[in-house]
């Protein structure tokens, strides 16, 4: 059995780091990592109401530009099950050090598999 830390402020941290690192990895370095991250059965509705695949997010995440940056803010996550979190947060672009007025409102479902949290399932609505 895994131990899961069950403080709000730790839940926070942690996922805040695992949402900012599969943004801010330049994974096309080294793609394997990818699978630390993703869930066997991950998949995603886009911001224009599609249904995304698991290797379609990840040619996204191997082909995205390695200098873009993200402002992530407004986090909350909410324990679904002992081994499942939902995540929802604001994401907004940075532009020549400016973050975007405009951006998007996503959630992610992260579950504890093979002893580590990976995304399950993400939506981005823009906002």
């Amino acid at each position: 059995m895994h131990n899961i830390e069950k403080s709000a402020d730790t839940q926070i941290e942690r996922f805040t780091q695992r949402e900012e690192t599969l943004l801010h990895t330049d994974f096309s370095q080294s793609p394997t990592l990818l699978d630390g991250f993703l869930h066997p059965e991950l998949f995603e509705i886009s911001p224009i109401g599609s249904y995304t695949s698991r290797s379609e997010i990840v040619n996204w995440l191997l082909a995205k530009s390695p200098t873009q940056r993200w402002h992530l803010s407004q986090f909350k996550v909410v324990e679904l099950a002992a081994d499942t979190m939902l995540v929802c947060y604001q994401a907004n672009s940075i532009s020549d050090g400016v973050v975007k007025a405009t951006g998007s409102l996503r959630s992610s479902i992260w579950r504890f598999h093979d002893q580590q949290w990976r995304l399950q399932f993400h939506q981005a609505t823009k906002n």
